[in-house]
């Protein structure tokens, strides 16, 4: 099912890609000889050309820190503006990771209970129809346990809500405009594994209220600047649109700009000046609209590992980071929906891989946890290790391919072998 949620139309013989555009790598580690850089770059120049990619930004972490990075072909290919290190992308689901810190950030200073009725927060009644006295908890909403699911209702809704600056009431509650039943499964809340996207509006709704923060800023404020990261959940932050990737799909033997395409008019603000928080979070897309670099993930991605601290800048105290990588929900008796075999346990905002063969297996020594990205013929990855202290980025804005799953695992086949390259060279860094 996961390859078939945006596929990337048309394809044919792009011949020698990379040789369009001089590429640029920065090259970060003290231990990769050389030599051995050069060859991944070499290597994952050959993945571009034979995936037919747009572009490509990758960053291998070891031992904690960042190890090598390398960025190629096009953020734009109509205005010819080369991927670089500060290229930034809409990284898609990625975001859930970092809206579940921020409600985590709340969790910890008591302001939410991740096991109470998530009415209580809302300020109106949000039920399941069909187990009307069954609360629904952010523990749900987190884990993707709600019994809530994306529906016809939840596009229509996405599609109306910043012309008509909608209520995220008008969704969920029984009396909305938009409320239909196709947003609920027939499981019960807490006991099926449901991926959903329209629940990650709930969830930043309730930052909103309780923070009295729009959520955008929230973010911003309280894990982008303290990481002194340049990602933000708002395009109108990012201080250059230059810099923001074009996703593409190939359709008609063309490439075909689908979203962040500001080369002619400039991003419009999706609030207007009345807009209060509280009243739709998911105006920010907190389940898909993060603007990042492949470093900038990075640096989230070790904060994770380093229990909620990034270079002496503590973003999440350890018990909230154990808590938001606990396995929350673990795939057995048909307990869920695994996306042909992608999800098999999840935490809190993060996907945890179980190595179990031909499926979820990024690099085969080590169980990796974080999140992938799929959307407007984007693809993105961040996966670590906490016990190694190893990562992985991958990012493309568009392939001319139809994406299919790899030879070896659910993962698709560009990212799968970039995986495959990267892992000789993980071992070298960790084995000197």
């Amino acid at each position: 099912m996961r390859k078939y949620l945006f596929l990337v139309l048309g394809a044919m013989s792009l011949g020698c890609w990379s040789c369009a555009v001089k590429p640029s790598t920065q090259v970060a580690s003290p231990r990769l000889s050389p030599a051995d850089s050069v060859n991944l770059y070499v290597q994952l120049t050959e993945v571009l050309d034979s995936q037919q990619l747009m572009g490509l930004s990758v960053v291998l972490m070891a031992n904690h820190d960042i190890a090598w990075e390398g960025s190629w072909g096009w953020a734009n290919y109509e205005r010819r503006i080369p991927v670089s290190g500060t290229t930034a992308y809409r990284v898609a689901s990625i975001s859930k990771a970092v809206t579940a810190v921020a409600l985590m950030q709340l969790a910890e200073q008591g302001k939410v209970d991740l096991y109470a009725d998530v009415s209580l927060y809302l300020g109106w009644l949000l039920r399941h129809p069909s187990f009307p006295d069954s609360i629904i908890t952010l523990d749900h909403l987190l884990s993707h346990r709600s019994g809530i699911r994306d529906g016809a209702a939840y596009s229509r809704f996405s599609r109306d809500m910043v012309a008509g600056q909608l209520d995220i009431r008008q969704l969920f509650e029984q009396t909305g405009d938009y409320y239909a039943t196709d947003l609920f499964s027939e499981h019960a809340p807490g006991t099926y594994f449901s991926y959903t996207n329209c629940t990650w509006g709930l969830i930043a709704t309730i930052v909103e209220k309780v923070s009295g923060e729009r959520f955008d800023q929230f973010c911003r404020r309280h894990i982008f600047e303290p990481l002194g990261m340049q990602a933000r959940f708002n395009v109108l932050d990012l201080q250059h649109l230059d810099e923001l990737a074009v996703l593409y799909r190939f359709s008609d033997d063309q490439w075909v700009p689908q979203a962040d395409d500001y080369s002619i008019e400039a991003p419009l603000s999706r609030v207007d000046s009345l807009y209060r928080p509280g009243k739709n979070g998911l105006l920010f897309g907190p389940q898909g609209s993060l603007r990042s670099t492949a470093a900038d993930l990075a640096v989230f991605a070790r904060m994770l590992m380093n229990e909620g601290n990034y270079e002496g800048v503590q973003v999440l105290e350890p018990s909230s980071v154990q808590s938001m990588m606990e396995r929350h929900w673990v795939y057995q008796n048909g307990n869920g929906d695994t996306w042909e075999n992608f999800f098999l346990a999840y935490g809190y905002g993060i996907h945890h891989l179980t190595n179990t063969s031909g499926a979820d297996i990024i690099f085969p020594d080590r169980l990796m946890s974080g999140h992938p990205g799929i959307a407007y013929g984007l693809l993105s990855d961040m996966y670590f290790d906490k016990a190694s202290g190893s990562g992985i980025i991958f990012i493309t804005n568009g392939s001319k391919q139809e994406y299919a799953y790899g030879r070896q695992s659910t993962f698709y086949l560009p990212e799968e072998s970039v995986f495959e390259v990267i892992y000789p060279y993980l071992q070298k860094l960790e084995n000197p």
